[in-house]
């Protein structure tokens, strides 16, 4: 991408993301002021830092040489420019990492990664994917990633194929969790293939931003931010009305008599919609998964707690559905679960037919503003008449997604039905 094109989108990019329902900063070194993009503006920072008059920030030191001058400034230029071959980052675990620039061979691990390259018009560069083992692998969902069933395998993310990795010989492998294909780059040393470990299913606009950095996409991202933050600005807009003694109160049930704290991107999701989440503050303990700790956002919950508390709606949260489904049922059979509940059908939720399902993946990844709308319109639907969050739904498939799929004649998210 030529330095004039590369002004033009920063400065486009500057200009929407300036107001967006979903502020970030992006992760690449060299963003010295921290907004969401690398432009002029960070080379003047770093020249403030230089001259004194400003203070050294994480992102500063753009070439990683552990002090910031004059080569932190020359790279920061190629950046903008595109001429750089390689850019540092933040990944998921918060370590600053390598990475080629720009990517041409990729292999994708997790399907939101798999969501993020199709918004990045990536697809072609795609030459392995995972497609075995638990929810998630990309090579499980046929009828929603048609582009990936020839692709090559790395089978399962718990233990991917080195061998496979090595022959396919990519510029870098994208995980989009820190929990998938397991010391990999142990496992790699010695080869020249780069690991990325991004959280791509929970910080789904960063991540987009990140990889649209590394994959020279920028513009990419930009238009769909775009579209994205106009549905989620309106959002904000209208639910600013509502006074906070007449928002409506949720409780999110999840499977195993657990619900979604402050910090989850259900829970946001709710708060993005106007709602009010009763379990926000619940949890303070830590959860371990493949030895990693962190805040419990998954906290167990007892119905006797729920009661006390009378939620205004209920959303239950589905594992089955999603697009290699075309039965509603599926979610029917988690609706009569809650709706059988003891109690539930005394709550506000339940007296008002208030008690919602979806399917788990709506509020997650870049496409996470459609699982807002949904709610949106469940929790406000005076508010949200004109919305039709199936519509969005299906743009983002077809102007996105680059897919041909019909909602109207597959797949189960929301129960019951949109009316």
């Amino acid at each position: 991408m030529n330095k004039a094109i590369y002004a033009l989108i920063s400065l486009g990019l500057l200009l929407i993301l300036s107001a967006t329902a979903q502020e970030f900063t992006l992760d690449i070194f060299g963003n010295a002021n921290g907004d969401e993009l690398i432009d002029e503006e960070d080379r003047n920072y770093v020249q403030g830092i230089l001259d004194g008059k400003n203070k050294e920030t994480a992102l500063s030191d753009a070439n990683q040489d552990g002090k910031v001058d004059e080569e932190d400034l020359d790279q920061i230029k190629k950046i903008i420019q595109g001429t750089e071959s390689e850019i540092y980052y933040i990944d998921a675990f918060g370590n600053a990492s390598r990475v080629k620039h720009p990517l041409e061979r990729i292999i994708l691990v997790y399907d939101n990664t798999a969501e993020i390259i199709r918004i990045l018009g990536a697809e072609e560069r795609v030459v392995g994917v995972d497609s075995e083992g638990s929810s998630g692998a990309i090579g499980k969902y046929p009828t929603y990633f048609p582009q990936f069933i020839q692709t090559a395998s790395i089978g399962n993310r718990n233990d991917c194929d080195v061998e496979a990795i090595l022959k396919l010989q990519p510029d870098a492998i994208i995980i989009g969790t820190k929990t998938g294909c397991p010391y990999l780059e142990e496992k790699l040393r010695g080869s020249d293939i780069d690991v990325v470990y991004l959280e791509t299913w929970s910080k789904g606009t960063p991540s987009l931003f990140t990889l649209a950095c590394m994959l020279d996409e920028v513009d990419r991202a930009l238009e769909y931010q775009e579209w994205k933050d106009g549905y989620l600005d309106m959002v904000a807009e209208r639910v600013a009305t509502i006074p906070e003694g007449e928002r409506v109160k949720v409780f999110v049930d999840r499977p195993g008599n657990t619900t979604v704290v402050r910090g989850s991107g259900y829970s946001e999701a709710i708060e993005l919609a106007g709602g009010i989440n009763i379990a926000a503050d619940l949890a303070d303990s830590l959860r371990v998964d493949a030895g990693i700790s962190s805040k419990n956002t998954l906290p167990p919950v007892e119905t006797e707690w729920v009661l006390e508390q009378n939620p205004d709606a209920i959303i239950g949260l589905s594992w089955n559905g999603g697009y290699e489904v075309d039965d509603e049922s599926v979610l029917k059979e988690r609706y009569d679960e809650i709706m059988g509940t003891a109690g539930f059908g005394e709550t506000n939720a339940g007296k008002n037919g208030r008690i919602y399902v979806t399917y788990f993946i709506n509020t997650l990844g870049a496409g996470d503003h459609i699982g807002v709308l949904y709610f949106a319109k469940w929790l406000y639907p005076d508010l949200f008449g004109d919305l039709d969050p199936e519509q969005v739904h299906q743009e983002y498939i077809d102007r996105f997604q680059n897919v041909d799929y019909d909602l109207k004649e597959h797949g189960a998210f929301v129960y019951p039905p949109m009316s």
